[in-house]
Order: structure tokens, then sequence, then C-alpha cells
């Protein structure tokens, strides 16, 4: 199986976690839309020199997990792409940031480590959260919830699109490769000089599969927006775990020890 085609699959097996039937799944989307945000936020405005504090943080996606019956390996493995990313972004603070803060053995501990640490942890945690609300939500009932709080429908509709033609892409870059195997069979990838023909085909390909794709939405009666299912108005006992939730996570930011006193104990 092949890269692209791991990729697909991993991507469909998030979006067939949206069928699931647990408590967070019944959750009204607007409570879990705002609390993601609001985990989003706090996770952001810790102190970058003080990794330490992010990892009451990691309680959060843990339990949601739980409670939502969502497998650890496909959430980890999408977390695993944007790790190399964000490391290649934050190496120059291992570099430029120097400073000795304390000395583990024979290890310096400097300002540029710590600031790289928390990145990383921010990195996880945020991806892993919206993860978790995709997993739960489906992306539809996000929009939805987005258009309710006046995001302007032209950029909802962008990110509708946008994720749906990665299912696309990645098909269409899947059956290249496959094609591409079965004519040079002895090859374990693609080779570098044939990489810029695979990718201008790939990209004339999906901009012939993006006009089909067009073309048969416009027969199916696209006007320009997409038709969004209204869900049930949020009850009180939404409002009351929204509340909690809020107040759970607000404790995290500013008072970590409660957390780790509660917690730590029951592992």
């Amino acid at each position: 199986m092949t890269d692209f085609s791991q990729s697909l699959n991993t991507l469909t097996s998030i979006e067939e976690l949206v069928d699931g039937q647990t408590i967070i799944h019944r959750l009204h989307p607007g409570v879990k839309l705002a609390l993601t945000f609001l985990y989003l936020v706090l996770v952001v405005s810790c102190p970058v020199y003080n990794p330490g504090l992010l990892a009451v943080f990691a309680f959060f996606p843990f339990i949601l997990m739980a409670l939502a019956e969502i497998p650890w390996r496909p959430l980890f493995k999408r977390v695993a792409i944007a790790l190399p990313f964000v490391a290649f972004a934050g190496i120059a603070n291992l570099i430029f940031d120097r400073q000795v803060v304390a000395v583990i053995g024979f290890l310096p501990i400097t300002t540029g480590g710590l600031s790289f640490l928390t990145i990383l942890l921010k990195t996880c945690f945020c991806v892993t959260a919206v993860l978790i609300l995709i997993a739960t939500t489906g992306l539809p009932a996000i929009a939805y919830q987005l258009l309710r709080i006046h995001i302007p429908r032209i950029l909802v509709e962008q990110i509708l699109l946008i994720y749906r033609y990665i299912s696309v892409l990645l098909g269409e870059a899947a059956r290249m490769t496959t094609a591409y195997h079965l004519r040079a069979p002895q090859e374990r990838g693609i080779r570098m000089k044939d990489m810029g023909v695979f990718l201008g085909q790939l990209l004339l390909r999906s901009f012939d599969r993006a006009d089909r794709v067009y073309h048969a939405m416009k027969c199916r009666g696209y006007d320009g927006s997409f038709l969004q299912g209204r869900p049930a108005p949020a009850n009180a006992a939404n409002y009351a775990v929204f509340f909690l939730g809020a107040g759970a996570l607000l404790l995290m930011r500013f008072f970590p020890f409660l957390w780790t006193q509660v917690f730590l104990p029951l592992f």
C-alpha cells in the first residue's frame, strides 16, 4: 500500500468516527466548537519558557478520547505529520537562544530548548484537539456553527471544498503511484528524475478532476453555497457541560497544581 493510500485510509477512518453514539458525539456542535476554541486559546497563551505548565493540558484530549471511544492510532498519525514542519520552524530557537537556565547531569538546559519543547507540545495538543472535534462532530456541522458566529460564508465554503478535495487529490496520487510501480516494479519509490513529470501530471489530472467534480455539483443543483443541516437547539444539559468544561479548562491554565493533585494519583 502506498503512502497516499495510507493517508487516504487514515482520513476516511477519522470521518467514520463521526457516526459514534457516545456522550461526546451527542453533545451540541456549538458546545464542542466553543470548548475546543477555548482550549486552543489557553494552550497558545501559555508562557514559551514553561513547558511544564502545558503538561496539565494533556488531560483534556485524553479524557475526550476515552469518553468518545476514539482510537489513538489514526489521530496520532495525523499529529505526526505536522511535527516535522514545526520542528524545522522551531529549531532556530536551539541555535540562537543559548542561555543556560539549568544543568541536569552533563546536559545543559537552555531557554531555546525550553521554547522548542513548548512549541512541540502546543502543536501536539492543538492538532489533537481539532482532530477530536472533527472526529466527533463532522466538518458540515462545524461549518454550520462557523456560519452562526458570522464567519464569512466564502471562507467556510472554501474550507469545506479544500477538505473534501484532499481525499480526491490523494486518490489521484495513489492511482498514479500504483501505475508508476506497475511500470517500474523494481523501484521502491518514485525516482527523483521522474518526480517533476509525476507532479506535473498530478497537477493536470487534479485540474481535470476538479472540473468534472464542479460539473457534477452543478448538475445536482449547486448554486455557490452548501446546504447545511440545522442541528437541534442546545438544551440545559449542553449549557451545563459547556460551563463545567470551560471552568475546568480555566483551572488548567491558571491553577494547574489542582489538576495534578487530583489526577496524578489516579495514574
